[in-house]
């Protein structure tokens, strides 16, 4: 009978085994959901019937929390009314929704998740219920931001570099505002800040370029980094990046920046140095205000590039305006010192016949009072005799004044500078002549102290007299080396060439006022350059070169020998 009744109910057992092996097969499939998404179920008006482990884990509420609550409680500001309201009414008429929501945890932090939200219909074929899965997708998302960043920054980075190449220097602080606003907008920053030391104020920083977003208020148009950040002001000035995310990691050394920055803010500040012809001229900062942000290795070494950029177009425009007044400085004083040597001459000239007019007119006035020829006629004309003499004399006499070298001041400076100045100032000349200049310089040469424009004055003509003894030298030799080197007393400065050198019967005298080898020279130049370096107690002199080409070489006492012989 048994036998029988198991015959006839056989898929009784095959039934319950395989409603064992779904259900085990579900518990594993709900096993490795609980594991990698968070699971929810809300009923049809959308409050909470069930959450699972990940779903708290991930939101910070506990599933008691949860229960009876619908899911405004996760509602972050990212997301507009409308975005909300067009995901109910598509879940609500039966349909699935998929998509991204960013979302706000207990702890206030947002983070985002790819959810799936399927309606489970009723016998009316209307939902009853909602299912939503979703997976934590914000660290995907924080990557993918931060790739778009470092992308941005690089294409904005090849766009500086072929936009600055041959930026006229009228535009340059328009692209520079543009490169500011554009870094912000797109890193989610507060402001941008460029500032400069200023030559006037020592230590001072001038607020050059700056973008920041509306209702911020206005910044100090300069202010003393030593004085208010001296820790920061320290690593800036050796060329460090510095910055932080929270004031609070500032070290112990740094406690009055950590001051100011807490009743001040910023909430997070990176700065990095501007540098040229290797020192710090300026530094450019970025900081938000409102939130703190971390910042990434891979945006710190974009933000470096672009500020070297931005260091490299001010330093060209620097050194352009520089070269400018370089230029000028330069014309007066060659103008200066040949009017000089020639004002020598003509007052020689001139003074024998005007102390004679003027001689002859104070006899003629001592005829008058003898009362031996008329007065008034004779009277007049002495004294336009006398009144010519003298503003003849007064002429002469100005002009030696105004060309002594009373003027201008001397100053402790480093001769390596004055040499890149000069070169830099005479760069297309060299590169019309397809000259190349090698320098050998000393790597710390003490200072020396002299008139700068009378340095740079030497070195222009002793640089320009190389050009042009090599004007039939062939183009791939034409080379011109400086040279520095230092002694404890003095710094020594040699300019070569690599022409033909200097004729054996003329290196006598080639440092001799009007001699020249010039077509239409005055033969001032050499002159004058001696006349300079002996004025500061130095030497000149010029040789042949065993290889071939001129030597010319120059010492000046350095600062702390003349302070020596002055205690001696």
């Amino acid at each position: 009978m048994n036998s029988s009744v198991a015959a006839e109910h056989p898929p009784s057992h095959a039934l319950r085994d395989a409603l064992g092996s779904s259900m085990d097969d579900l518990l594993q499939v709900r096993a490795a959901l609980d594991e990698h998404s968070m699971v929810c179920t809300t009923d049809s008006q959308g409050f909470i019937t069930y959450v699972n482990g990940k779903f708290c884990e991930v939101t910070g509420y506990n599933r008691q929390e949860w229960l009876g609550q619908n899911h405004h409680l996760l509602q972050s500001e990212y997301h507009t009314e409308e975005f909300y309201d067009d995901l109910w009414q598509t879940i609500s008429r039966g349909a699935v929704w998929r998509g991204e929501i960013q979302s706000r945890a207990q702890d206030g932090t947002c983070f985002w998740v790819a959810a799936t939200i399927v309606p489970i219909l009723d016998e009316d074929a209307k939902p009853g219920q909602f299912l939503s899965v979703c997976l934590d997708i914000t660290e995907h998302k924080r990557l993918k931001a931060e790739l778009e960043v470092r992308q941005h920054l690089q294409h904005l980075l090849a766009d500086l570099s072929t936009q600055f190449v041959a930026l006229p220097n009228e535009q340059v602080d328009s692209a520079i505002l543009r490169t500011l606003q554009q870094i912000v907008e797109f890193m989610g920053l507060d402001r941008a800040t460029l500032w400069q030391r200023e030559d006037e104020q020592p230590g001072g920083m001038m607020l050059t370029h700056h973008w920041q977003r509306p209702g911020f208020p206005p910044l100090l148009p300069r202010f003393q980094p030593e004085e208010n950040f001296p820790w920061i002001h320290e690593k800036i000035i050796r060329g460090e990046v510095f910055q932080f995310t929270r004031w609070s990691e500032l070290p112990p050394e740094a406690s009055r920046e950590a001051a100011l920055f807490r009743a001040n803010g910023p909430k997070s500040l990176i700065c990095i140095p501007l540098i040229g012809t290797g020192r710090t001229f300026g530094v450019l900062a970025f900081t938000t205000v409102l939130a703190e942000r971390k910042w990434l290795p891979d945006e710190v070494t974009e933000l470096k590039l672009v500020a070297q950029i931005i260091a490299n177009v001010i330093g060209r425009r620097r050194a352009e305006e520089r070269a400018e007044q370089l230029r000028e400085e330069i014309a007066h004083s060659a103008r200066a010192s040949m009017l000089g040597e020639l004002a020598a001459a003509l007052a020689h000239e001139l003074n024998q016949p005007l102390t004679a007019i003027l001689s002859n007119a104070q006899a003629g006035r001592r005829f008058l009072s003898s009362g031996t020829i008329e007065p008034e006629e004779v009277g007049a004309i002495l004294d336009d005799i006398a009144r010519d003499g003298r503003r003849a004399g007064g002429v002469v006499h100005h002009l030696r004044a105004m060309l002594s070298n009373a003027s201008p001041p001397r100053e402790d400076c480093c001769l390596n500078e004055v040499i890149y100045e000069v070169t830099e100032f005479l760069h297309s000349e060299f590169v019309s002549q397809n000259i190349e200049v090698r320098y050998f310089l000393d790597p710390s040469p003490p200072k020396v102290h002299a008139t700068r424009v009378e340095m740079q004055q030497i070195l222009v003509n002793l640089l320009m007299n190389a050009i042009h003894a090599m004007k039939d030298t062939p183009a791939a030799n034409r080379r011109i080396d400086i040279t520095t080197q230092a002694t404890k007393t003095k710094v020594t400065v040699k300019v070569r060439d690599h022409g033909s050198g200097i004729p054996a019967k003329e290196l006598s005298s080639i440092f001799q006022p009007f001699f020249t080898t010039k077509s239409g020279g005055l033969g001032m130049g050499l002159s004058i350059c001696r006349r300079m370096i002996e004025a500061h107690d130095g030497f000149i002199a010029a040789c042949n070169h065993e290889d071939g080409g001129a030597v010319f070489a120059f010492s000046v006492p350095c600062v702390e020998a003349l302070v020596d012989s002055q205690r001696g």
